[in-house]
């Protein structure tokens, strides 16, 4: 039978698109299985398929896993509340028919009425983070296999 460490690390790089994201884990003793998974906000449903790869891989040890994300500038897109607008333009037809001589608002003036203008972030199709999680998880995958490799080789050190 082959001794297996039961402490080490791994670390893998991955990325899609503008995303690019780093695995570490790091092991410990421990009787059983356990492993304790930081995700960033959002990447919540990564943890069962996580915690399922860890099982096929390794039978014990205390497993850390933190994934880290850096996003790129996103494309973002301008978009006019048409509500804001309405009510906007509504209220200075109503100052101008009290008040004639003012000036009609212009364009740029009316533009920049907060909650006129909305700048938002393009946010991924579902296809796209699907993809996406599936590529995380693929690289997960990477690094249990390297802290297995990791652990095997201390292991066969001892």
């Amino acid at each position: 039978m082959a001794i297996a460490s039961m402490t080490g690390f791994a670390r893998v790089a991955g990325g899609v698109g503008d995303l690019r994201w780093t695995w570490e884990i790091r092991s410990v003793n421990a009787k059983g299985l356990d492993l304790r998974l930081r995700t960033p906000p959002g990447f919540d449903a990564l943890e069962p398929q996580a915690r399922a790869a860890a099982a096929s891989r390794l039978h014990r040890g205390t497993l850390h896993a933190t994934l880290s994300l850096e996003r790129g500038p996103r494309p973002t897109e301008v978009r006019v509340n048409e509500a804001a607008l309405a009510a906007v333009l509504k209220a200075a037809d109503a100052i101008r028919a009290r008040a004639p001589e003012i000036a009609p608002p212009t364009v740029d003036g009316l533009l920049a009425q907060r909650g006129v203008v909305e700048v938002v972030e393009t946010q991924e199709t579902p296809e796209q983070r699907q993809a996406l999680d599936a590529a995380a998880l693929g690289d997960f995958g990477r690094a249990l296999d390297d802290l297995a490799s990791m652990r095997a080789t201390e292991g066969a050190a001892l």
